[in-house]
């Protein structure tokens, strides 16, 4: 069988589906390996250490997915995906953004491609690349939203709030920790993942099962956080609003929100995808669709070990699609 790696074509993406290390694997297991030209270039491997690894450089997209069984991509292409020559049967594995791109989605799945969203796909597991690179958000969110505070705050312990207790949200408290600031507040959906945030360093772990916005807003009003981290989101859903316009009033003038699921619809009522907005009251709310890709070397190793993963058990006795797997294609 092949195995087709895009270029990433996404506004400021580095990363790359597949590494060469993870293309000679693939080749020891017997896939041919297709790497459109240039593909890793921006996280720094070259299409000779493709070539060096077992695999064929082509010229274009169009190439590879005509040769391709499994294509792989970390973010879906800007162009036209049913322009291209795929065909029923054909896996596309990558992220597939299925809140926003449902009615595209609906098209390849009438023409009987597969489609296998990461954002669907069972946590901790193998082929869980969503929580790899929230994990990688979470701790680059942090800094960033640190490095937006006055002076003076930074220069103390900074006094943080995470709403989330997935892969992001336990990295935004590890690397708040790391920073010496104070021991962060988490906000979760269930008991059972207090353990695992105090583990991480958090100072106390709230559930409000009803009303979580009022809840937040009085813990908001109550403690005065300086940074606010938004991490709370359900694969493949919206994500839940959790602060308003009441809770951004109970911020503190400087005080900064940084909103990682905004590609989902936010946490927060007044985030942009991919803009940094202030509010009159001095609030800084901030969003970037792409915090991996500032890490994009390590962020890249870390994908391209959940897309083998997926690619192997693709070529498995049996074809490796069990219920698991089931779960993340994207139906029509």
């Amino acid at each position: 069988m092949i195995v087709g790696v895009l270029r990433e074509t996404a506004v400021n993406e580095s990363r790359v589906a597949l590494i060469p290390a993870d293309a000679r694997r693939l080749r020891s297991a017997g896939w041919t390996v297709v790497v459109e030209r240039n593909a890793g270039g921006a996280v720094g491997f070259t299409d000779a250490s493709y070539v060096r690894a077992g695999a064929v450089i082509v010229d274009d997209a169009a190439a590879v997915v005509a040769r391709a069984d499994v294509v792989l991509w970390v973010k879906p292409p800007r162009y036209e995906l049913n322009s291209m020559p795929l065909r029923p049967g054909q896996v596309l594995v990558g992220f597939h953004d299925p809140v926003h791109r449902g009615a595209e989605l609906e098209r390849l799945s009438a023409r009987g491609v597969v489609c296998f969203a990461y954002e669907l796909a069972p946590r901790d597991s193998e082929i869980d690349a969503l929580s790899a690179m929230s994990r990688v958000a979470g701790d680059v969110a942090y800094r960033a939203g640190r490095d937006l505070l006055a002076d003076d705050v930074r220069k103390r312990p900074v006094r943080p709030l995470v709403l989330g207790c997935g892969p992001a949200g336990l990295a935004a408290v590890a690397t708040a920790v790391a920073h010496g600031d104070e021991p962060p507040t988490v906000v979760g959906t269930r008991s059972a993942q207090e353990e695992s945030a105090i583990r991480h360093g958090a100072k106390r772990f709230h559930t409000y099962p009803t009303h979580p916005r009022t809840a937040i807003r009085d813990l908001i009003a109550t403690e005065k956080f300086d940074l606010v981290i938004c991490a709370a989101a359900r694969r493949g859903k919206p994500a839940p609003v959790l602060i308003d316009s009441a809770a951004l009033a109970a911020l503190g003038a400087g005080a900064v929100v940084v909103d990682l699921v905004a590609k989902a619809g936010g946490n927060c009522t007044a985030t942009h995808p991919d803009r940094t907005i202030h509010l009159p009251n001095g609030v800084t709310i901030t969003h970037r669709s792409n915090y991996p890709s500032n890490r994009a070397h390590e962020a890249s190793h870390a994908y391209s070990t959940a897309t083998t993963a997926t690619v192997l058990r693709l070529g498995s006795e049996g074809g490796g699609r069990d219920q698991r797997w089931e779960r993340a294609v994207v139906r029509a």
